[in-house]
């Protein structure tokens, strides 16, 4: 029976590689999938391509999950229950982490590009031009790095943070399709070396920076998009060197996107932040993820900054005490355990930190009102419709700044990682700081709480450093070392195939 359970798996990951996309890729039910029916004209590949982007706006994936999670995992999100969602991932209850449905997700996705990777060099057709085949590749080549990146952060440890009695390796590398439903059967594939992973993460960035220009906007993959994600690959896997590299590139393209004091703040209102290098874009109501996963709903209860006589969502996840202290906010009453949780949110002091006036009190209609993250409010026009930034150009600098800082580091530079540092802190509305050492380095780690705080990054900056998850007044610490860092392999996926380990203790 598991091996059935498994085989269907498989066929549906693969007979669903298009599904989303318009009536020239729809797939009848039959043994072969002919993938030539849909990628034989400039149309079809072009809604090939869309549909590869669109599996990431579902709320497995960052319609929901890829931001909401790590935050909620780590120490910056405090779970309110007043919908129950999210609590169980705040409290780090055990299996409470990321889902089957977001490994099944991205693994139809990479299959996807997989299939558009393999056929558009051959495809001759009207219209078609070999601009056109180079930008599809481009883009093919960083959804499907972005994809096994994001699975191998979840369910696997990070290069140079590894607990070696509990390593199972990497995820599977899936860098062929798989068209049929024999095929589909017959894969049975292992987990790869972590280093292999990300090896590989990083040489399909490269594919895609030598492919993609750096015009348009971020709503599609391109070169600046590209570079930015390979800085942070590549700090996360601790090539300090590459880390600068690509982030000295990536500035050069768009440094100029970094915005400064109140126009920092007014861009989260638009749909696109001027920062963002690429973003998920959902572009009309009938993609909405709805009042109860959507990111506005699972932050705040506000419908429109400021207006706490209107409730919308549940405010599920908010920012901990010690994040509200990083950010500059003191509540009336002080911050302390009693208060956050007994009294009403009121602010009764901010710092000039102007990140911290994305976070304000929410209604009462959901009970208790708490300090509410409003990065996310119905952007588009519509409630609980927000296009989401995969990553800012604030990122870079940070991780630039980081790579010159890290002790040990080949391009160990205090004086220029300080300067990097306080790009950002002035920019956004801090003194200068005149730090060294440890302090510097710790102090651009703190940075980047603050400005990538319920982005998706607060779980993976943690785990990439071997820290303890310290949850303290609201949950207790997770060490690193405890089998909860790591996310389960789905359970059918493991029976079903034995050449597929389970992380330990699952």
């Amino acid at each position: 029976m598991k091996k059935i359970i498994f085989q269907l798996s498989l066929i549906a990951l693969m007979g669903t590689a298009f599904v989303g996309c318009k009536d020239a890729l729809d797939i009848e039910p039959r043994q072969s999938i002919d993938a030539n029916d849909a990628l034989t004209s400039r149309d079809g590949i072009n809604a090939a391509v869309v549909s590869v982007y669109s599996r990431y706006k579902g709320v497995r994936l960052y319609g929901r999950d890829y931001i909401a999670l790590p935050e909620a995992l780590a120490d910056n999100g405090f779970a309110t229950n007043k919908s129950g969602r999210l609590l169980n991932e705040a409290n780090n209850v055990f299996r409470a982490h990321f889902t089957e449905a977001a490994w099944q997700t991205a693994y139809a996705g990479i299959n996807q590009a997989n299939l558009i990777i393999e056929t558009v060099p051959g495809v001759e057709a009207p219209g078609i031009t070999p601009a056109d085949k180079v930008s599809w590749l481009g883009q093919m080549y960083f959804l499907r790095a972005l994809y096994h990146f994001n699975l191998v952060l979840a369910h696997s440890y990070i290069p140079g943070a590894v607990v070696g009695a509990n390593d199972r390796g990497g995820v599977p590398l899936m860098l062929k399709s798989t068209s049929t439903a024999t095929g589909a059967l017959d894969l049975k594939p292992s987990r790869a070396p972590i280093a292999d992973v990300y090896a590989s993460i990083v040489s399909d960035l490269e594919a895609a920076n030598s492919r993609l220009t750096a015009s348009g906007l971020p709503n599609l993959a391109n070169k600046a998009a590209a570079q930015a994600l390979l800085s942070r690959v590549n700090l996360y896997r601790k090539d300090f060197a590459a880390a600068k590299k690509w982030a000295d590139s990536c500035i050069s393209l768009a440094g100029a996107r970094l915005t400064s004091g109140a126009s920092y703040v007014s861009n989260w209102r638009g749909a696109t932040h001027s920062e963002t290098l690429f973003q998920l874009v959902f572009a009309t109501n009938a993609e909405n993820n709805g009042v109860n996963e959507s990111l506005q709903t699972s932050f705040t209860t506000l419908t429109a900054p400021g207006n706490t006589t209107v409730t919308g969502g549940f405010g599920d996840l908010v920012p901990t005490i010690s994040l509200l202290n990083d950010l500059g906010i003191t509540l009336v009453g002080g911050n302390t355990s009693g208060n956050f949780q007994g009294a009403n949110a009121a602010v009764d002091t901010r710092s000039s930190d102007v990140r911290n006036l994305l976070y304000e009190p929410g209604t009462l209609g959901r009970g208790k009102s708490y300090v509410e993250c409003t990065k996310f409010i119905g952007k588009n026009g519509f409630i609980n419709l927000d296009n989401i930034p995969v990553i800012r150009i604030a990122e870079v600098f940070l991780n630039r700044a980081e790579a010159m800082a890290t002790p040990g580091s080949p391009v160990f530079d205090e004086a220029a990682a300080l300067t990097d540092l306080n790009r950002i802190a002035t920019n956004r509305g801090l003194s200068d700081f005149t730090l060294t050492g440890n302090d510097l380095y710790e102090e651009i780690l703190r940075q980047r709480r603050i400005e990538l705080a319920f982005e998706g990054h607060r779980l993976w900056d943690l785990k990439r450093l071997g820290r303890d998850l310290v949850k303290s007044p609201h949950y207790g610490t997770v060490a690193f070392s405890d089998i909860r860092i790591l996310a389960p392999i789905p359970t059918r996926e493991v029976d079903g195939n034995k050449n597929l380990v389970q992380n330990a203790g699952y």
